[in-house]
């Protein structure tokens, strides 16, 4: 005959096997979450060096640029007649306003052969925040040249077209 108490040993083992279920999952979410975090991190760190390549680009053409523009627009207005006019002079103030600008953004950039391997996180998403900061700066510079180039480059053509 059937044993009157095999629903208590039914009960018994799934509570035993839904135990160890729920131990098992513990440790997975554990391990998940830790893995995650080692992603994320990498993942930022990755970002991190990818921006900091960017702005040491940016800031070595921005160095190449100032000083090409400068010239070029002081041939500009010597060839129109202009190079002693309060534009040129404003032109000059602002170019060393602007170089020493570029001087304190490049003391302020982070060098590409640092360490940040023993940075959490939290610390990594502020230096990305600063380093996006740096580079909107130097691209406001490079535009702002770039511009004086195409300006330049405009009157040079007036001036052929003349001739």
């Amino acid at each position: 005959m059937a044993d009157p108490n095999w629903p208590s040993y039914v009960g018994m083992a799934t509570g035993i096997i839904g135990a160890i279920t729920g131990i098992s999952g513990v440790i997975m979410g554990f391990i998940s979450l830790r893995k995650s975090n080692e992603i994320k991190s990498l993942d930022l760190r990755l970002e991190y060096r990818k921006s900091i390549n960017n702005c040491a680009s940016a800031l070595t053409r921005a160095e190449e640029l100032l000083p090409y523009a400068n010239t070029s627009r002081e041939r500009v207005a010597a060839a129109v007649g202009n190079y002693h006019s309060g534009a040129m002079q404003q032109w000059k103030q602002q170019y060393e306003s602007d170089t020493n600008k570029l001087k304190e953004l490049l003391s302020k950039a982070p060098s590409p052969g640092d360490s940040h391997h023993d940075l959490t996180p939290k610390q990594l998403e502020s230096k990305l925040v600063e380093i996006h900061k740096l580079q909107n700066e130097v691209g406001v510079l490079l535009n702002k040249y770039q511009t004086a180039l195409d300006a330049d480059d405009k009157t040079r053509e007036h001036i052929r077209s003349m001739h």
